[in-house]
């Protein structure tokens, strides 16, 4: 950590006076140690296991994927190596090409903003925003050296209504010592971006000494005149059929950020039509822009309407582009409804051989019960992919709707276990799930000029 801070001393000169204000917070006596060690033995055993909450926000898709290994185009290395303490809030979205280039065009907005609360510094770095747009770039700093567990539990911009969010890593283990991470905001179309950003972030903190949740408050400033009227809009209205489904391309909306393109489904094919496989924009060069993989990568807009993002090539300004693809996630829309009888524990109803019921359980933690299936799937396009198998949505035979707020997937190869958590309660079985994506596909080259 001493090493880290003399880079950042060296390299932010000018920012660390900025940094200087902040504000020590006691900790609060609290848990004793065998609570501690029990926080600790749980998290041992789920180590191998992948949670997550479902999002409330039904108009966005969110695909949250590791990052891995840092390498920069030439130039976006050069423009990071320019800027002072950029290059760390940079590796952060090696993944997609457009912000690259939206950094390597000046897009990146410095703000250096930070506060130390109860044992944890954040820094608010930087920010990337465009009117489609934002991302927030943090810095959490473990200043006071204290074995802890840290879960993010909300984040908001609270002087913008309608606004949706996504973030990486919604826990940190007890030996952290600095976490780098973005948050993605979304706002809705139309919506005008304030001057300033009051950003709100929620975090819990677990240590021996105590449990306590603590609450960050920023004022971003942003700088509007770098991205209002930067848009390109192109009409496409082109209708092609995948083996007897149809599919109608719309607008397409090029941002600095990213670009959206509107799809219809034909509201009489027989298929839903759950995700593509391998969607991309290529220009002339054979350079693919291919869908945003780590955030938000589209918008619901209805049943048979999405907006579907892909990394932008603003700032390359191709003289031809196409879309293409050639395989699309895709069930009949008989087999969504998976009916679970809860007595005999088995699925009366499923999409193939493929879904199994391995078991019913009951969580430790709140008592919720836990539906666990397991999903066997050899296909190499689903080799390093985890679904999201079922929607939030349940009912049971009584026709009760009833919500789901935690899913968990553990595994590798060709099985995966899921487990979907049911609040608890009495229900009438069998309880009817429906599938929100699953390994079928329909395939058909799509291979449409849009330049």
């Amino acid at each position: 950590m001493d090493e880290y801070r003399d880079e950042q001393a060296r390299e932010l000169p000018e920012l660390e006076a900025m940094k200087e204000y902040m504000e020590d917070i006691p900790i609060p006596s609290g848990i004793d140690a065998t609570i501690w060690s029990g926080i600790k033995a749980g998290r041992q055993r789920r180590r191998r296991r992948v949670f997550s909450r479902m999002a409330a926000y039904t108009a966005c898709l969110l695909l949250v994927v590791s990052v891995a290994s840092v390498r920069f185009s030439p130039e976006v290395a050069a423009y990071v190596g320019e800027i002072p303490g950029l290059k760390p809030l940079v590796e952060l979205i090696h993944y997609d090409k457009g912000l690259e280039l939206a950094i390597d065009n000046d897009f990146m907005q410095p703000v250096a903003l930070s506060e130390v609360r109860d044992g944890i510094k954040m820094t608010i770095d930087g920010i990337i925003a465009d009117e489609s747009r934002i991302i927030v770039f943090y810095t959490l700093e473990n200043v006071d050296g204290q074995k802890s567990v840290v879960h993010f539990q909300g984040v908001r911009l609270t002087n913008i209504k309608n606004m949706s969010s996504s973030y990486g890593s919604a826990a940190f283990e007890e030996d952290w010592k600095i976490r780098q991470e973005t948050i993605e905001f979304q706002p809705e179309d139309g919506t005008r971006l304030p001057d300033t950003l009051e950003l709100e972030m929620k975090f819990n903190k677990v240590s021996e000494a105590a449990t306590t949740d603590t609450v960050w408050h920023f004022s971003i400033p942003v700088d509007k005149a770098k991205f209002e009227g930067l848009k390109e809009t192109y009409d496409l209205n082109q209708t092609v059929t995948v083996e007897g489904q149809r599919i109608t391309f719309g607008t397409m909306t090029v941002y600095p950020t990213r670009i959206g393109v509107e799809v219809n489904y034909d509201p009489a094919n027989t298929k839903k039509l759950f995700y593509f496989d391998d969607l991309r924009l290529v220009d002339e060069r054979g350079e693919e822009f291919s869908s945003i993989m780590n955030g938000v990568s589209g918008s619901t807009l209805d049943e048979n309407r999405q907006v579907l993002y892909f990394q932008s090539n603003y700032f390359k300004k191709p003289k031809h582009l196409y879309l293409r693809a050639s395989s699309i996630r895709a069930l009949d829309k008989a087999k969504r409804e998976i009916k679970v009888d809860l007595e005999q524990k088995k699925l009366t109803t499923r999409p193939d051989s493929q879904l199994t019921l391995k078991d019913i359980g009951t969580s430790a933690d709140d008592g919720q019960g836990i539906l666990i299936f397991e999903l066997k799937n050899d296909n190499p396009l689903d080799q390093d992919r985890m679904y999201s198998l079922f929607e939030s949505n349940y009912k049971d035979a009584s026709g009760k709707s009833f919500q789901s707020h935690m899913t968990g997937s553990s595994g590798n190869g060709s099985d995966t276990e899921y487990e979907y958590y049911i609040p608890k309660g009495k229900y009438q079985s069998p309880l009817t799930l429906f599938i929100q994506d699953y390994p079928t596909r329909i395939h058909g080259d799509i291979d449409l000029k849009i330049k």
